[in-house]
């Protein structure tokens, strides 16, 4: 009797090489973004204390109180029972990991990028899952405005490396945290007094986040948020130069913004600017593709000495959608050869020349199914391998082949040598 199939967990998904060679692109990009723009790669564990998470991120969060797969550890640390957690987000990790190193010293700075896998328990959306990737940048050690618009020019021009256009950079300040804290009792007062229009998450948010009623999608909460007070009435002199510092370094890059008043991070740990990149079509409500700021509050918070931050995350699984609807995805690519076995002598010869030929780099294709010369040359057509060589007792005593380009029938006599095939397929891949 056959056993019930197992199925994955609801909102994680498993990815195939049709999916990954999209994603792979996205990474190369990113990658190569990232290191030009002077940032070294980190790699955090997947499981942290959720200690950390509480107070870096904050307890009244959704994040924390809500969507984070969270246990008991019963023997990793002494035999303690240690309450862990699998990271949520990327920023507080890694702030953990430079403190622990050392790396986060009053005279340093740091610049940093990540990509990996996050975990939040929440119900899967269109470019939302409970296991969802993220790539990301932070710098440490810089006061000065202008790593602000540093930060927001590399997520530019990632999305142009990208080729994505119809992307919004939103950018807003949440000011000191004094001023955040006298904005956000402005916001209690206002919400208080529409207490009876509010959900009961709204009414939720209002106690732990009120910041977060600001950038609610409930047809109410938009509508209130019309006349909600603005954060630039609560300013101090010092945030309101740091934001036009901002807003001029942009203008002066020729990166277009739009100041977005309810703009808001829903993280504890965020001071001054915030910023979003938001798809214009293609992503519905969830339409945030990139998001990030200033947090010069968090190094401190988790342990260290006080200095500045700035950073941004972005969903990779929401760029790699945006990279499929501009018509941008790749295919998973065939073998660039097939060696046709056309007898025993021609198998053995075709497994040696595959070796040394993958050695060179090139993805060859050789018949591990004792299948007949026609039935192979068949599955080269059936999978668009674009060139073939048979290798049968004549070819393999001769030392010579045939180089044929399926696509055309075109075909090159060529040694068979790993060399002389490697420029055959150079030769006949330029040919018309």
């Amino acid at each position: 009797m056959a056993k019930d199939r197992i199925k994955s967990v609801k909102g994680m998904h498993d990815l195939f090489e049709v999916d990954l060679a999209t994603w792979r692109k996205l990474e190369r990009a990113a990658q190569d973004t990232f290191t030009a723009f002077g940032y070294g790669e980190i790699r955090t564990p997947i499981l942290e204390k959720t200690a950390l998470f509480v107070r870096g991120v904050g307890e009244a969060t959704d994040i924390v109180s809500k969507e984070m797969f969270r246990f008991d550890d019963s023997g990793g640390d002494g035999g303690k029972v240690t309450d862990v957690c699998m990271r949520p987000e990327g920023t507080a990790a890694v702030v953990r990991a430079l403190l622990q190193a050392g790396k986060l010293t009053p005279d340093s700075d740091e610049r940093v990028f990540y990509m990996g896998p996050m975990f939040r328990r929440e119900r899967p959306a269109k470019g939302r899952f409970r296991q969802f990737f993220q790539l990301g940048a932070e710098a440490f050690g810089f006061t000065r405005p202008s790593i602000d618009v540093e930060m927001m020019a590399m997520v530019q021009t990632l999305l142009d490396e990208l080729g994505l256009t119809g992307v919004k950079l939103l950018i807003n300040t949440l000011g000191d945290p004094e001023d955040r804290a006298a904005y956000t009792e402005a916001l209690k007062g206002y919400y208080q007094d529409h207490f009876d229009k509010l959900s009961d998450d709204a009414k939720d948010r209002l106690e732990k986040n009120p910041l977060r009623l600001l950038d609610g999608k409930e047809d109410v909460l938009v509508e209130l948020a019309k006349d909600a007070p603005k954060i630039d009435g609560f300013l101090g002199d010092a945030a309101k130069a740091h934001f036009d510092d901002v807003r001029e370094g942009l203008t002066r890059l020729k990166i277009p913004f739009v100041v977005e008043p309810k703009l808001v991070r829903g993280l504890d740990y965020y001071t001054r600017t915030v910023f979003e990149a938001v798809a214009e079509s293609g992503l519905g409500a969830q339409n945030a593709v990139a998001a990030g700021g200033r947090y010069d509050g968090l190094v401190e918070q988790l342990g260290g000495k006080s200095m500045p931050g700035v950073g941004f995350a972005a969903g990779i699984e929401r760029l790699v959608l945006l990279l499929e609807d501009a018509g941008k995805k790749l295919d998973k690519q065939p073998p660039q050869l097939m060696l046709i076995a056309a007898d025993d002598a021609g198998r053995n010869a075709a497994e040696v020349l595959a070796l040394d030929l993958r050695r060179q780099g090139t993805c060859v294709e050789v018949d591990h199914r004792g299948a007949k010369m026609k039935a192979q040359i068949r599955r080269a057509d059936r999978a668009s391998i674009p060139f073939v060589v048979v290798l049968g007792s004549r070819e393999v005593e001769d030392g010579k082949g045939q180089l044929k380009k399926m696509a055309t029938g075109d075909v090159q006599d060529v040694d068979l040598t790993a060399d002389a095939l490697s420029a055959g397929l150079q030769t006949l891949s330029s040919a018309s």
